[in-house]
């Protein structure tokens, strides 16, 4: 039986898309750095990864990839271009983050003890399944109305995302400056600010 032990490392997966519209479902706006920590537990968190797709309307959502950027997620994007078949395009984009996904966790499991997964994408399945044939704990975190039977059977541990509603929801606060250690002006990034953790688009 596995337990959790504070020298266990942990990577933590998230398909940006897959859980906002969980969130939205549960009529919620999530508070991705508190998600974060719930499923780390006493563990140590070695890696936070976030995917999601952007475009020329994603301005408030550029301002939440930074946010991420600063306190310490790694955020990997792809542009939606407009053309004359919109539908495909989006296919294309999600295609390229599940590929780019799948290759983060593949070349970092040699370094974790847990890959903790939070997308209810089934076409995940035969990753989890191979992530644990190398030796690795993987968890799989989701809405259970929107994630598939096939990937929870694949996972070590299912944690339905409705069940930490209560400790993951942003708490509204007036808005604040973020405040961090890092020297924006080398990366080229200006001072912002933000009203929450959490994106709408």
């Amino acid at each position: 039986m596995y337990t959790q032990s504070p020298l266990d490392k942990v990577a933590i997966f998230i398909d940006g898309e897959n859980i906002h519209y969980s969130a939205k479902h549960l009529n919620m706006r999530l508070d991705y750095l508190k998600l974060c920590r719930r499923l780390a537990g006493k563990r140590r968190l070695l890696r936070a990864y976030f995917y999601t797709a952007i475009s020329a309307q994603s301005e408030g959502k550029i301002d939440f990839i930074n946010f991420l950027k600063l306190n310490g997620f790694t955020v990997v994007t792809r542009e939606v271009k407009s053309f004359s078949e919109p539908d495909a395009t989006n296919r294309s984009v999600r295609s390229a983050l599940d590929m780019e996904l799948a290759m983060d966790i593949v070349n970092l499991c040699p370094h974790v003890d847990t890959v903790i997964l939070c997308s209810g994408d089934g076409d995940f399945r035969p990753l989890v399944e191979a992530v644990a044939r190398r030796g690795k704990h993987v968890e799989v975190c989701a809405l259970r109305e929107m994630t598939s039977t096939d990937l929870i059977a694949a996972a070590d541990v299912y944690v339905d995302l409705g069940s930490l509603k209560d400790e993951i929801a942003l708490e509204y606060q007036p808005q604040r400056e973020i405040r961090n250690e890092i020297d924006t002006s080398a990366d080229g990034f200006e001072d912002f600010r933000v009203q929450d953790t959490t994106f709408d688009f």
